[in-house]
């Protein structure tokens, strides 16, 4: 039996999580290691009802989001919690907190950090917001309400303030290249979990 181990990627919109949750994935699966991937908002009804919102504008589609984002998570952490033993990789997990009113989201993240099983790795990816938005008008999506330089950058002093503990490991990938995904393979390596 293998070890039951969580990780966390976080980051804005652009980062880079789902393309960090693959190498993640990719890099373990080389060592025989089972891992899943769940990406928030997820496919199921919740995270697409969350996406919907998401896509829309103004404070209840930004409430609406809020509560089926988390129920979605919190879906994802039932499930997690009656797995055995592999590696569960959350893509936006307790980052997801950020994207709270600015009052709100230290008290948020507070709770849910007590109440959610923390990951063993806790990756917050982060990115200049100008690079952000470069990479995400680059893709083939409905934009989303935080997509925006202003409202990417309000987000990014939230997290950056929520994962300065100890507990948070930051990996700058604004740069493009691979120096990132070096960063996070030398990392699941110094923790023993690759």
């Amino acid at each position: 039996m293998t070890l039951k181990r969580l990780i966390a990627i976080d980051g804005l919109d652009g980062c880079g999580k789902d393309t960090h949750a693959e190498r993640v994935r990719e890099a373990l699966a080389r060592k025989g290691v089972r891992v899943t991937v769940i990406s928030h908002p997820s496919s199921r009804r919740l995270g697409r009802a969350s996406k919907r919102a998401l896509q829309s504008a103004g404070a209840p589609a930004r409430l609406l989001a809020t509560l089926f984002y988390a129920a979605d998570v919190l879906m994802s952490v039932r499930w997690y919690k009656r797995q055995e033993d592999g590696t569960v990789v959350f893509v936006r997990y307790l980052l997801g907190t950020a994207y709270l009113p600015r009052r709100l989201a230290p008290l948020s993240y507070a709770v849910f950090r007590r109440l959610l099983p923390f990951p063993d790795l806790a990756l917050f990816i982060d990115i200049e917001p100008e690079v952000a938005i470069r990479r995400i008008e680059a893709r083939d999506h409905t934009r989303e309400m935080f997509e925006t330089v202003e409202k990417l950058s309000q987000v990014r002093a939230v997290a950056r303030a929520i994962t300065s503990s100890a507990d948070w490991v930051t990996v700058d990938n604004s740069p493009d290249g691979e120096g990132a995904f070096l960063e996070v393979e030398r990392l699941l390596r110094d923790r023993g979990i690759a």
